[in-house]
C-alpha cells in the first residue's frame, strides 16, 4: 500500500495498457459483503483501475455468490468467462468481476 505503516496488501496485481487490476483470492466466503467492501478499499487506495475477485469453485462459496446476487451484480458487473477472456487477450476487462475457478 503506499500509505505509511498500511500492512494490507492485495494478493496480485496485473497492469496492462493504462489499467492496473487488483486481484483478490478467496478460498472461503464467510462474508461477501464485508470481504468485497475490504477488497473494494484495497483497489481505490491502491488507485487499481479494475478489482477481480478469485473465489475457489465450492458449493459454499457459490451458495454465498448466489445468496448475495444483489451486490455481486451491482459491484461485480463481470463474470469468469469476460474477465479471463480479456486477460487473455491482453485487454481491460472494462470493469471488475468475479473469477469462480
Amino acid at each position: 500500500m503506499p500509505i505509511t505503516g498500511d500492512l494490507r496488501a492485495v494478493d496480485a496485481r496485473l497492469t496492462l495498457d493504462g489499467c492496473t487490476i487488483a486481484v483478490e483470492a478467496f478460498t472461503r466466503l464467510a462474508d461477501f459483503q464485508a470481504q468485497s467492501r475490504a477488497s473494494l478499499l484495497k483497489k481505490r487506495d491502491l488507485s487499481a483501475t479494475r478489482l477481480v475477485l478469485l473465489v475457489a469453485a465450492t458449493h459454499a462459496n457459490r451458495r454465498a455468490l448466489r445468496e448475495a446476487a444483489g451486490i455481486v451484480n451491482a459491484s461485480f458487473p463481470l463474470g469468469t468467462r469476460a474477465i479471463l477472456r480479456a486477460l487473455a487477450a491482453g485487454r481491460d476487462p472494462g470493469a471488475d468481476g468475479v473469477v469462480v475457478i
